[in-house]
C-alpha cells in the first residue's frame, strides 16, 4: 500500500511539473540570471613572451551592450584550467579595456584566455568567453602525431529522434583526436552488412544523409579507408519527426506523427532566443503532419531554439537553426587618406559611418607580416552571435558570416544540428521551483564590515567613520560612513585600482576613540569554480617563414636583455641607509638636509607605539606634542611666547601634502617610513615659522602589516589599466631626440576607447610606421547603444593605391 501510495505522488508531483507552462518558467529564470556574453577584441592574436597583450572587452545582453554587470574577470590559462594570470577589472556602459602581461617565461604554443562577469556563471559557465593567443617563446614544444589514427564520428538526428518508419536526417560531425574537423566519404549499412545510403563531408567535417529506419534494425558507418564501425543511434518506435527547411520569410517545417499515441502528438510549439519567447503556434490534433512557415523575419539575428510539445507541456522535438537577417551590421568603410611605408613614417586614415552613430569602438593597426591569416577566424560577430551559443567547438567560425549565399547558409545549419548548442534542458527547467542565482555582481566594490572600540567585543555604533585611502601612487581620498546599532558599515559602488591602504578612525574629535576593524569578504576579488573546458584551435602560426620572423625577434629581445657590460671598477662615496630612503621618498625641497631626518625603514623601534606623534615625543629634542583625543598640536623648540599670537604650531606634511595633525594620527607608527624635521621651510606659508614635520608612509617592498593595530588594512582594487604607448616621430618631439633603439613594433596602434556620437562620423586615424613594416592591417570593432555592430579588417599594401 505504501508503494502505491508513493507511485501516485509521484506522478501527481511530475504532471504538476509539467503542466507549468514553459514560457512562464523560462521568463521566471530568464529575470533571475539574465544571459550575458562578453567579447574581447585583442590587439592581435600572436604574441612573443614578454609581451603585453591589449584588449578592449565588450559586454552584451538582450542584443545591446550589457548594463547588467559591473566586474569582468579575465585570465590567461595554459590549458583548460591552470590559471597563469587574472586581472579584474571595472564596465561602464558594457564595456572595458585592460591589457595582460605575457611573463617571459612561456613556451611557445597556444593559449586560452577566459572571460566572464559574476552573472554569467549563474546561467551555465561552459558559456563563458573563450578565445585563445599564439604566444612564441622559451622551448618550442613539439606533439608526435600519431599515423593513422581513426577519427571520430558523431551521428545528430534532426529534432533528437531517430523515429522508426520516417523518413530521417541524420547530421554527422568527423574531427581527430584534437577535435579539428577532417573530410571523410563513407557508407550506411545495417547489420546485414548492406549499403542503406553513402555520405561524404559538405563542410569542415560536417555533413548529412537521409535514412528510413525499420523497427529492430541496427544501422552503422563506415570510412573509406577504415574498417573501424561507427554505430547509429538506437531508432525508437515512438516520437515525432521534425525538419526545418529554408524558406523567403525564414524557415519551412514539416512535422510527422503517429496518431495511435495521444502523448505523442504536437500540441504547441515555441521559440525562445535569449531565454525570450519569440513565438508560439498551436496545432490542430488529428493530423498526421504538420507544416508551415515559421517567420524571422523580424527577429533579432541570433539562434533560435524550436521546441514541440505535447498538451501536458512534455517536450516531444527540438531543432535550432540560425537567423540571419543582417540588422547587427553597422555600414562603415575605410579611407587610406596618407599611406606611406617608410621607416617612422606618419600615416593617415579615416573611419567613415553611414548613419547617426552612437556607440564605443576600438582600433588596431599591425605589422601584417606577422599575422598568420588574411582574415581572423574569430571576431565581435562570431563571438556575440554564434560561438557564445554553443558548447562545442566551431572551426574558423568567421566563414558562417563570410557571405550570403546558399552554400554558407547550408554549411551554417550544419553546426546547428552537430553543436552542444543548449543552454538548459526543458524537462529540468520546468521541474525547478525556484532559480536562486548563487552570483551576484556587487555593483564595483563595496567595503563592509565591523567596528570596535579597541581591544574590547563591544561595537562601535551610530557614530561616524572616517576612511582615508591611500593608492599605490600616493593619491588619497577620504570618505564617511555610518554605522549601525552593531557597529556594521558599507560603502558601496566604489571604483579604485592596486593595492590600496585603508585607514579607519573616529571623527568626533575630542571624544574621539580607537577603533578594531574586521572587514567582511572581498567584493571583486573572490575566487569562483569553472569547469575545464579544453578549447581547441589551429596553430596560428603555421608557416617556417612565419616561424623564423618570431624567433629572431625573440631571439634579439634575449640578447638585449642578457648583455653584460666589462667589469669596470668605480670609486664612489657609498650612501648610508638614510640616504637611499631619502632619495626614494622625497621630492624638490623636500628632499637632502634637513633638521632632523629619521628613517624607520630600517628600523622597528617605532612599531610598538600607537601613532608617530606619540614615538616623536620620546625621540625629537625640543618637539612638544600636545593631545586631546585625535586633537594634536605640535610645536618646536619653543618656549613661553610674549607674542601676541601665542605659540606658533608646526606645519604638517604627510607624503608632501600639507595634512591636518587628525588624519596623521590615524597612521599606525609601523606604517612610517620617513621623518624630516625642518625649522623653517620654503615651502610653508610665510616659510613655516612654527617648523615643519613631514610624515612619508611606507610604499612597495618596505610596506608591511601590523596586525596589532586593526584600523589599518590593505584592500586589493581593479588591475591597473596602462596606457598603450606609441612613439612620436614628429620632427621636434622627445621620441625623436631621445629614439636610438631599433623600431620593431608590431602593434604599431592601439586605440581602445574610441567613442562616437554623431550624425555621418568621420574618424581620423593617425600612426607612424616602425622601421620594417611593408603591410598594414587594420581592425576596427565595436558596438553601439543600439546594438549594431562594426567588424572590420583592412590588408593596406604598398600596390594599393589611396582612394
Amino acid at each position: 500500500m505504501k508503494k502505491q501510495t508513493f507511485l501516485f505522488l509521484f506522478l501527481v508531483a511530475s504532471y504538476a511539473a509539467h503542466s507549468q507552462k514553459p514560457a512562464d518558467i523560462l521568463d521566471k529564470w530568464a529575470s533571475v540570471s539574465p544571459i550575458e556574453k562578453a567579447y574581447l577584441h585583442f590587439d592581435r592574436d600572436n604574441y612573443l613572451a614578454g609581451e603585453t597583450a591589449w584588449f578592449k572587452a565588450y559586454l552584451y545582453s538582450d542584443f545591446q551592450p550589457d548594463t547588467i554587470s559591473t566586474t569582468l574577470y579575465v585570465e590567461l590559462l595554459k590549458d583548460s584550467s591552470t590559471i597563469l594570470s587574472r586581472i579584474v577589472l571595472p564596465v561602464f556602459l558594457g564595456s572595458t579595456n585592460g591589457q595582460i602581461e605575457l611573463p617571459d617565461t612561456l613556451a611557445t604554443g597556444n593559449y586560452i584566455i577566459r572571460a566572464y562577469t559574476a552573472t554569467m556563471l549563474n546561467v551555465d559557465p561552459a558559456h563563458i568567453c573563450r578565445q585563445h593567443i599564439f604566444i612564441y617563446g622559451k622551448n618550442k614544444t613539439t606533439v608526435s602525431e600519431s599515423a593513422n589514427e581513426n577519427p571520430r564520428l558523431e551521428f545528430f538526428p534532426e529534432g533528437g529522434n531517430f523515429i522508426n518508419g520516417y523518413t530521417n536526417s541524420i547530421a554527422f560531425k568527423a574531427t581527430d583526436k584534437n577535435g579539428l574537423p577532417v573530410q571523410i566519404a563513407g557508407n550506411i549499412l545495417n547489420e546485414k552488412n548492406e549499403v542503406i545510403t553513402n555520405f561524404t563531408t559538405y563542410h569542415d567535417g560536417m555533413g548529412m544523409f537521409d535514412i528510413t529506419p525499420s523497427a529492430n534494425t541496427n544501422y552503422y558507418a563506415t570510412i573509406d579507408g577504415s574498417s573501424e564501425k561507427y554505430l547509429l543511434p538506437a531508432s525508437i518506435n515512438k516520437g515525432i519527426a521534425i525538419a526545418l527547411l529554408p524558406h523567403p520569410q525564414g524557415s519551412f517545417f514539416e512535422i510527422k506523427q503517429a496518431l495511435e499515441e495521444p502523448g505523442m502528438q504536437a500540441a504547441y510549439m515555441i521559440g525562445q532566443m535569449q531565454h525570450h519567447i519569440v513565438f508560439r503556434q498551436n496545432f490542430t490534433s488529428g493530423k498526421k503532419q504538420l507544416e508551415g512557415v515559421i517567420n524571422t523575419q523580424h527577429l533579432h539575428s541570433g539562434i533560435l531554439q524550436v521546441t514541440v510539445f505535447n498538451k501536458d507541456n512534455i517536450q516531444l522535438a527540438e531543432r535550432v537553426c540560425f537567423v540571419d537577417n543582417k540588422e547587427y551590421i553597422l555600414d562603415a568603410t575605410i579611407k587610406e587618406d596618407t599611406i606611406d611605408f617608410s621607416a617612422r613614417a606618419k600615416n593617415r586614415i579615416s573611419l567613415h559611418f553611414k548613419d547617426t552613430v552612437q556607440g564605443s569602438f576600438s582600433v588596431s593597426v599591425i605589422d601584417n607580416d606577422y599575422s598568420s591569416i588574411a582574415t581572423r577566424e574569430n571576431n565581435i560577430f562570431t563571438s556575440l552571435l554564434l560561438t557564445s551559443d554553443i558548447k562545442g567547438y566551431v572551426h574558423n567560425p568567421a566563414y558562417y558570416f563570410s557571405a550570403n549565399n546558399d552554400s554558407v547558409k547550408t554549411a551554417l545549419d550544419l553546426v546547428m544540428m552537430t553543436n552542444g548548442w543548449r543552454r538548459f534542458k526543458w524537462e529540468k527547467l520546468l521541474t525547478q521551483a525556484s532559480f536562486p542565482a548563487f552570483y551576484k555582481d556587487n555593483a564595483y566594490i563595496t567595503l563592509q564590515g565591523n567596528a570596535m572600540l579597541q581591544g574590547t567585543k563591544k561595537p562601535f555604533p551610530d557614530k561616524q567613520l572616517l576612511l582615508l585611502m591611500t593608492g599605490s601612487d600616493g593619491k588619497r581620498i577620504t570618505q564617511l560612513m555610518q554605522t549601525d546599532n552593531n557597529g556594521n558599515f558599507a560603502l558601496d559602488s566604489m571604483i579604485f585600482f592596486d593595492r590600496t591602504r585603508l585607514l579607519f578612525s573616529d571623527v568626533r574629535g575630542k571624544k574621539s576613540q580607537y577603533i578594531d576593524i574586521n572587514m567582511g569578504n572581498d567584493s571583486i576579488r573572490k575566487g569562483f569554480q569553472i569547469l575545464p573546458i579544453a578549447l581547441k584551435s589551429r596553430n596560428n602560426i603555421s608557416t617556417t617563414v612565419n616561424l623564423n620572423k618570431w624567433k629572431m625577434d625573440y631571439d634579439a629581445i634575449e640578447k638585449a636583455n642578457g648583455i653584460l657590460l666589462q667589469e669596470i671598477r668605480l670609486k664612489v662615496q657609498k650612501k648610508n641607509p638614510l640616504q637611499i630612503v631619502d632619495e626614494r621618498y622625497t621630492n624638490g625641497m623636500f628632499s637632502g638636509e634637513a633638521t632632523k631626518a629619521i628613517d624607520l625603514v630600517n628600523t622597528d623601534e617605532a612599531n610598538p607605539y600607537q601613532n608617530i606623534f606619540d614615538y616623536l615625543q620620546s625621540r625629537v629634542n625640543g618637539l612638544q606634542v600636545m593631545a586631546d583625543g585625535f586633537d594634536y598640536s605640535l610645536f618646536y623648540r619653543q618656549g613661553p611666547s610674549v607674542s601676541s599670537m601665542g605659540n606658533i604650531p608646526m606645519t604638517l606634511f604627510l607624503d608632501e601634502i600639507e595634512t591636518d595633525a587628525s588624519v596623521i594620527a590615524t597612521i599606525p607608527a609601523s606604517q612610517v617610513a620617513l621623518v624630516k624635521v625642518y625649522n623653517t621651510f620654503e615651502g610653508g606659508w610665510g616659510n613655516a615659522p612654527g617648523g615643519v614635520l613631514a610624515v612619508y608612509t611606507k610604499k612597495g617592498q618596505d610596506y608591511t602589516i601590523n596586525t596589532s593595530f586593526a584600523n589599518h588594512r590593505i584592500y586589493n582594487g581593479y588591475s591597473i589599466i596602462k596606457e598603450f604607448y606609441a612613439p612620436d616621430y614628429k620632427p621636434g618631439s622627445n621620441t625623436v631626440k631621445g629614439e636610438t633603439k631599433p623600431d620593431n613594433r608590431i602593434t604599431l596602434l592601439w586605440r581602445p576607447n574610441v567613442l562616437i556620437n554623431n550624425i555621418s562620423p568621420v574618424l581620423p586615424i593617425s600612426f607612424y610606421n616602425s622601421d620594417r613594416t611593408k603591410e598594414y592591417k587594420i581592425i576596427m570593432e565595436g558596438i553601439t547603444v543600439s546594438g549594431k555592430m562594426l567588424s572590420i579588417e583592412k590588408i593596406i599594401t604598398p600596390t594599393k593605391k589611396p582612394f
